[in-house]
């Protein structure tokens, strides 16, 4: 079984999560991310790692197996994918592989959970976790749920404390 399974932009197993995306959620959190940062500093690899590993093990949490996310461009550059957080996709792989910013190397997330060029959404059926690449002004993380937020401990990642944090 894939972790990662590609859709076409008209698939319609993502049309639950484009509703979920279009709610408002009062539960939320954002972060805007300095201008001059880039997911792909090695001097950061561990602390990218930590968070990715903290994310991944939230999603292990809220998302039944046999289960799904769907991950959408909100912006629809690029098709939807299916994200299934149980299938063990980061065993093996190097640790270039799961930082997944090394030039030249297929990562394991084959879509990041940090702002790299594209908007990305992960959507489970009441919590996203967005990373929104924004061309005319700094880039942004925006935790919505409050499932997701009292899953991960997002104080104690090394990671957010660069960013800064605003309450939705």
């Amino acid at each position: 079984m894939n972790a990662w399974v590609r859709l076409e932009f008209d698939d319609p197993r993502v049309e639950p999560a484009r509703a979920v995306l279009a709610r408002e959620e009062s539960a939320g959190v954002r972060y805007r991310i300095p201008a001059d940062f880039s997911p792909y500093d090695a001097v950061m690899a561990d602390e990218i790692l930590e968070l990715q590993e903290r994310v991944l093990g939230a999603f292990r949490t809220l998302v039944p197996p046999g289960e799904r996310l769907a991950v959408i461009d909100p912006e629809d550059h690029h098709p939807p994918l299916l994200f299934d957080p149980h299938v063990p996709f980061e065993k093996g792989a190097s640790r270039e592989a799961l930082w997944g910013y090394k030039l030249y190397v297929e990562p394991a997330w084959t879509v990041g959970l940090l702002p790299d060029g594209d908007s990305w959404c992960f959507v489970g059926p009441d919590f996203t976790w967005e990373a929104r690449y924004l061309v005319t002004r700094p880039s942004e993380l925006v935790i919505r749920g409050s499932r997701l937020l009292s899953t991960i401990d997002l104080e104690s990642l090394r990671l957010l404390k660069r960013f800064e944090r605003e309450e939705s």
